[in-house]
């Protein structure tokens, strides 16, 4: 029980405990210092506006939360799926690896407005953006974990007679969980980021819109606000990915945690 309680605030006590003392250094150096809040409003300012405008804020946060989960699930799908066919055929991983990776190096916000010709001002131009913010890192992660078996234990698995689909299923599936988890939580990461930025470009409803109408209006509390609540819950997305990694890969240590991320 001790060792649950020490644990719990080594990873939840010293990042919480420093974030309160950053909101109230914030706070006290803002309103000793007399900045005005259209420059930088105090936590305190920006938490009414929650308050205050919060169905505002929620009627904007639900189609980028939408938009962010439909096409981080779309990419998790199509990009273990794309992995699975680098792993297994030449042709394939010879002729898309180089196409993933220009999709990656093209700036994303140059790439936005082509979207919106292509696609119209709806939703469909957000989502394509954010599958394809979020695509490489789940393909290059997924093959990476699919193809880096143990050789010895494939040699032998095939000794054994077994099949493709049995390797694959009891072998390089559970090796690859790790890498596949640690794809999902850079690119939930990355799917927020695409959602806004096409929210940015042009859009009528989001976190996003919101964002550019309050910076237009110089509302930099409400700005701050969405910013706040938009970080919340990207925040929260990442944590029910952890929560999922630890559930489901519960034969795999915290240190091996830890290394499959840095990979």
């Amino acid at each position: 029980m001790l060792n649950k309680v020490r644990r719990f605030f080594v990873e939840l006590g010293w990042p919480i405990a420093i974030s309160v003392a950053a909101l109230l250094l914030w706070e006290v150096a803002v309103r000793e210092l007399g900045v005005r809040s259209i420059i930088l409003p105090p936590p305190s300012e920006v938490f009414d506006a929650m308050l205050q405008r919060s169905e505002l804020l929620l009627t904007n946060l639900w189609p980028s939360l939408y938009l962010t989960v439909l096409g981080f699930g779309l990419s998790v799908v199509g990009g273990v799926l794309v992995a699975v066919l680098i792993t297994y055929s030449s042709i394939v991983r010879k002729g898309f690896y180089p196409i993933i990776v220009v999709s990656q190096v093209v700036p994303k916000i140059a790439i936005a407005p082509l979207f919106v010709v292509w696609f119209g001002t709806g939703a469909m131009s957000s989502l394509l953006l954010v599958v394809l913010v979020t695509f490489f890192p789940m393909t290059i992660n997924s093959a990476l974990g699919f193809q880096s078996i143990d050789e010895d234990m494939h040699r032998m698995a095939r000794a054994l007679t077994g099949s493709n689909w049995q390797i694959f299923w009891k072998i390089r599936m559970p090796h690859a969980l790790p890498y596949i988890f640690s794809g999902m939580k850079i690119s939930i990461t990355l799917a927020v980021i695409g959602v806004i930025v096409s929210e940015f470009v042009a859009s009528q409803e989001g976190i996003g819109y919101l964002i550019k109408l309050a910076g237009g209006l110089l509302d930099t509390p409400l700005m701050m606000a969405a910013i706040t609540l938009l970080s919340m819950s990207g925040l929260a997305l990442y944590g029910l990915i952890a929560l999922a990694e630890h559930h489901l890969i519960y034969w795999q240590t915290a240190d091996d945690t830890g290394e499959s991320s840095r990979s």
